[in-house]
């Protein structure tokens, strides 16, 4: 039998009876146990979050982060069950419900407040404040925290259907509506008030706290910048002054500047220095060259006390006119004054100038004649040379003077330059840190005013208060019972057979035993059944004789009778019941049959053709080689006459058997019931009469087999079938197109 569908339905069907009481059973289990169930109210609301799409100031950033959407979402979705939230739900549904006077409809119902107040004790009722419920709740609070065996703190925390956190959480229900910026909240009670109230309380709560995280999360970064900020400025402050007082201690007005301007003059300075004392000592070596030209007593003249005075006179003019014209004095009112001096001395400059060459020229007409016309032309080029000589030589002395305060100057400022630098480099590092931090407060201001528009949850839907209960699930319930009842009897049923270890059909007996099926009986049932088992049975007596006869023409010596052996392992097999229908078949067909047999039954045969004999079972059954020495008598005077002999011996684990005929036989047949199982002494057994015997391998005959196993055989079982049931058998077998005939 394939293991197909319609080899399920059948094996159902005959479970039919147990299929359909285990399922009524359960059902009304479940409809007797929910008979008080109580009804149940829902209320919903919906919220605007703007999460997704709703205002936002960062104007830079337009695009949707969809991770960070759902993020958002899931961490609201977690904050509205979260158990500090549930816990606010409980305790304020409490305290709204003990703050009233009476019961009210509209808040809790006058069954749910009365027995409420039943199981209040007093020492909590005396916390209540009315008309206050903010200070009632306060109290209420403080008790449920003073420890953890109060009557509110047990309340909270233990399976009070209205107060207890376990419960308020398994009645809500979130969903956000695809994926827009809606979220709607459901919630059920068997009171509507305490519905609706519940809902209502629920809401307030998680947006509050909604809106305290989002808050405090910006207010600490905008507060830490601003700290931040304030130390960067006072940073910034300091450095600032502190440059500013190097400044002043240093008398700097622009640091850059005035470096500049003094490597300018200094520049110009040198250049002048070095044209001055070129001038010199060019004046020094011509004048030294004139003086050597000229006589010693003209020498004496020229050094005389009055010159030399003039000329120690207009060397400290000159020194002096050097000191006020290369000073680098900037203010105007001293440059205006050294003007003016320089003007007086340079007139009485002029005045010596011409008061040395008329002494000059004094002395010269007064020693000399007009034969002297050469040292006159000497002595002018030496007055020349000396006055240029002695102006050059006070502007070097000054410009020496002036390089030295040049010096002093440069030292003065390159190490100022350095600490310039450095405090400008501080000033500049707390700048940028200044410039940073605000542009992050500012930033952080900015997240802030985003994070309060965006927590800013919206009510779209306030809770309704629901008036007419939801749908009872009892007769869901009902049904599912049934279908479990039903799946779990099926699921059993099937396990069982598939883990049945009778051996029930030919390919399984082929499988167990080793041998091969020759024959299959089936089990003959009631008469007033619809199959019709008349012909079943017609037809397996039909498969074994035919087996019988075929094997007579396979037979070498046709004048001797065929010997078929049927054994078995155990007793009560069924071999007397195959051997009394062959038999009845086999005189039908006009055989001569002598049957064998150690069963004294009478099978009720009154064919001339058939003959019995009857043995006894014993230890004598070792030694028999022939057939006719079971004809202990001699009854049979010709065995030969007969067409078959067909030889019944016992079951061969508890009886002997003649092991010695046994390899004689023409065919053997092993009987064996469908209905057990093959066990090992049936393996021993077969294998020690294999072992014994060298005659032909034994085939099965396997009796008492279901009768759908029959269709193996003879195809579609006679039976009387409706044409829905015709269809439903093609269906099954998936044989929608199959005919009965060609036409």
């Amino acid at each position: 039998m394939k293991f197909n569908l319609l080899f399920f339905v059948r094996l159902l069907l005959r479970h039919i009876g147990l299929l359909i009481t285990v399922p009524i059973l359960l059902a009304s289990m479940v409809f007797y146990l929910t008979r008080d169930e109580p009804k149940v109210y829902n209320s919903k609301a919906r919220i605007y979050t703007g999460i997704a799409t709703g205002s936002n100031i960062e104007l830079e950033n337009t695009k949707i982060d969809f991770r960070a959407t759902n993020t958002a979402y899931d961490n609201l979705l977690n904050l509205i069950k979260a158990r500090t939230t549930i816990e606010i739900v409980g305790l304020k549904l409490f305290t709204q419900h003990m703050t009233l006077d009476s019961a009210d409809v509209k808040i809790i119902s006058r069954k749910k407040y009365q027995d409420l107040m039943d199981k209040v004790p007093e020492e909590v009722k005396e916390l209540v404040v009315k008309g206050d419920a903010a200070k009632t709740y306060e109290n209420f609070l403080q008790l449920k925290e003073s420890d953890h065996t109060n009557f509110i703190y047990k309340l909270i925390n233990l399976d009070h259907p209205d107060y207890s956190i376990e419960k308020i959480l398994g009645r809500i229900g979130l969903r956000r509506i695809s994926n827009s910026d809606f979220v709607d909240i459901d919630f059920e009670s068997e009171d509507p008030a305490i519905c609706q109230n519940t809902l209502l309380i629920l809401c307030e709560t998680f947006v509050k706290l909604n809106a305290d995280i989002k808050a405090n999360q910006s207010d600490a970064v905008v507060r830490y910048f601003e700290g931040q900020l304030n130390n960067s400025t006072s940073s910034l402050r300091g450095a600032e002054d502190e440059l500013l007082d190097f400044n002043r201690t240093h008398n700097i007005i622009n640091y850059y500047e005035q470096t500049k301007h003094i490597a300018a003059e200094k520049e110009e300075f040198e250049i002048k220095y070095f044209e001055v004392l070129r001038k010199f000592h060019a004046s020094k070596a011509v004048l030294e060259t004139l003086e050597s030209k000229l006589k010693s007593h003209e020498l004496k003249r020229i050094s005389s006390q009055s010159i030399m005075k003039i000329r120690k006179e207009l060397s400290n003019l000159n020194f002096e006119v050097s000191m006020k014209t290369l000073g680098i004095e900037k203010d105007s009112v001293q440059m205006e004054k050294n003007a003016k001096e320089v003007s007086q001395k340079m007139m009485r400059i002029k005045e010596l100038e011409q008061q040395l060459a008329s002494d000059i020229d004094t002395l010269y007409k007064t020693d000399y004649d007009t034969q002297s016309i050469a040292s006159t032309s000497i002595l002018a080029d030496w007055l020349q040379n000396t006055i240029d000589y002695e102006g050059y030589d006070a502007q070097l002395k000054v410009m020496e003077q002036k390089r030295e305060e040049f010096l002093k100057l440069y030292q003065k400022f390159s190490p100022l330059g350095a600490t310039m630098k450095r405090l400008e480099r501080k000033i500049d590092i707390a700048e940028r840190e200044y410039l940073s931090l605000l542009h992050s407060l500012g930033l952080a201001k900015l997240r802030q005013q985003n994070v309060e528009l965006k927590s800013n949850i919206k009510l779209t839907e306030v809770p309704f208060y629901p008036i007419s209960p939801k749908p009872s699930k009892r007769m869901l319930l009902v049904i599912v019972a049934g279908l479990a009842g039903f799946i779990l009897v099926a699921a059993t049923i099937l396990v069982l057979e598939l883990l049945d270890g009778n051996i029930n059909t030919s390919k399984r007996a082929e499988d167990k035993i080793g041998l091969k099926v020759s024959s299959i009986f089936p089990v003959i049932g009631k008469s007033g059944s619809k199959i019709d088992y008349g012909y079943l049975k017609n037809k397996a007596v039909n498969a074994i004789s035919r087996n019988i006869i075929l094997n007579r023409f396979k037979k070498d010596k046709e004048s001797e009778p065929v010997v078929n052996m049927l054994f078995s392992t155990q007793e009560t097999e069924g071999k007397t019941f195959i051997c009394k229908h062959l038999l009845d078949k086999l005189c039908e067909l006009d055989y001569k049959i002598l049957h064998i047999t150690y069963d004294d039954e009478d099978l009720e045969l009154r064919s001339s053709n058939y003959h019995k004999l009857v043995y006894r079972i014993s230890d004598k059954l070792y030694k028999i080689s022939n057939v006719k020495e079971f004809d202990e008598s001699e009854n049979i005077e010709n065995f030969g006459a007969f067409d078959f002999i067909l030889l019944e011996i016992p079951g061969i684990i508890k009886n002997p058997f003649p092991v010695k005929l046994a390899s004689t036989m023409d065919y053997t047949f092993l009987v064996t019931r469908a209905n057990r199982a093959w066990s090992e002494a049936d393996i021993n057994a077969l294998e020690l009469f294999n072992e014994a015997t060298t005659g032909p391998e034994p085939t099965i005959i396997l009796n008492g087999v279901k009768v759908l196993e029959m269709e193996t055989v003879v195809g579609d079982l006679p039976k009387k079938r409706s044409l829905l049931r015709k269809w439903i058998k093609k269906a099954v077998q998936f044989r929608f197109f199959t005919k009965t005939s060609v036409a």
